[in-house]
């Protein structure tokens, strides 16, 4: 990859990462000079920051890149089950071992294996991952036989691995072996430069999956866009457009659009739930409904800037509480409905268009359907 120069490296391996700040350009180039190599590459930064994007790049531009790409979410495995994950088990080998399973390593075999979330790993896990790592073998539960491997390892962690190695709660010799290439990526709240251009690609790959016009953005969206500090990071910020879009559908959005009150420091990730209070900061309910939410007519059938129904006579006897969770859940069901005919009717992608995931989703349907 020497013989390529940045740009073209770049535009064939790591196309998928967008952004020009210099933050993110030196970490592209670390990336780009140690991908041909065979050290294990250790990326650290924040939640949503990009980290497996930049896994996928150093596997694409390596002589790996033919083999296979093996993801495993370390803090996604109960750790009674992170042995037979990673190296496999026989028949036999426990309770319920009908047959035999080859692990993670096995199924990485020529190819890269990427360890998200590795500061997850409990320390027995550590101890018998460095000696797989060291040994270049895997023995699979059950069985006295070791079997060779080939694979490179990448890991990830959002974690400082320095300080739990200090406390005791990460083994030392397993960081050095995976920190042989250092790589830290950071913050979207340093990388200015490329929050534009992060949303104007989340905002034509939306249009292009989910068959809107949204045509970009208003100088109070991209402002808004620029005083938010994403605690969630570049994930998050795709979240926010790709919402905004489905829900929109045409025209440029708005800061109202994108739901990113001034000083906040919680993303707006969920709709409001009934009976719970929305956090310090959160958008108050007359401004969810902006232009392109659908908001109900106000008095004189005109469109009603805030998007709720005018304010209905309270019943005699009711308390302004019970109202105002009325009007929550009204808000939360009309929202939901329309998300899922954006969708087509996908639970899946509707979940990720409300920032919920599946399962609430579902929970939620089921609340409203009783």
């Amino acid at each position: 990859m020497d013989d390529l120069t940045l740009d073209q490296w770049r535009a064939a391996f790591a196309s998928d990462i967008v952004g020009s700040s210099p933050e993110l350009i030196s970490a592209l180039e670390l990336v780009r000079q140690v991908a041909g190599t065979e050290c294990s590459v250790l990326i650290t930064g924040e939640t949503g920051t990009g980290k497996e994007l930049f896994a996928h790049a150093v596997h694409r531009s390596s002589e790996r890149r033919k083999g296979p790409f093996i993801a495993v979410n370390c803090a996604a495995i109960p750790d009674s089950l992170l042995e037979t994950e990673l190296f496999g088990h026989l028949r036999g080998a426990f309770t319920g071992a009908a047959g035999a399973r080859a692990g993670k390593f096995a199924a990485a075999q020529g190819g890269t294996l990427f360890l998200d979330e590795i500061g997850d790993l409990p320390l027995a896990a550590q101890a018998k991952l460095l000696r797989v790592l060291e040994q270049r073998t895997v023995c699979p539960v059950g069985s006295d036989l070791e079997v060779p491997i080939d694979v490179r390892v990448v890991a990830a962690t959002h974690r400082d691995l320095e300080d739990m190695v200090a406390r005791g709660l990460f083994r030392a010799d397993l960081y050095f072996r995976l920190a042989v290439v250092p790589l830290e990526l950071p913050p979207l709240r340093d990388r200015g430069a490329d929050v534009d251009e992060l949303a104007l690609a989340a905002i034509s790959r939306a249009n292009q999956r989910m068959g809107r016009r949204v045509e970009g953005l208003d100088r109070g969206a991209v402002e808004a866009l620029h005083t938010y500090r994403w605690p969630g990071n570049a994930r998050e910020l795709v979240h926010v457009i790709e919402r905004a879009v489905v829900l929109v559908g045409t025209g440029r959005l708005t800061a109202l659009h994108l739901r990113l009150g001034p000083g906040r420091q919680t993303p707006p990730v969920g709709l409001p739930v009934m009976g719970r209070p929305f956090a310090t900061g959160t958008t108050p309910l007359n401004t969810l409904g902006g232009p392109g939410l659908g908001p109900h007519p106000g008095p004189g059938g005109g469109g009603g800037g805030g998007g709720l129904a005018p304010e209905a006579p309270m019943a005699q006897g009711s308390s302004p509480g019970l109202d105002l969770r009325a009007a929550i859940e009204s808000l939360e069901k009309r929202m939901i409905d329309e998300a899922l005919q954006r969708a087509g009717g996908n639970r899946t992608e509707a979940a990720a268009l409300l920032g919920l995931n599946r399962t609430t989703l579902v929970e939620k349907l089921r609340k409203y359907a009783a």
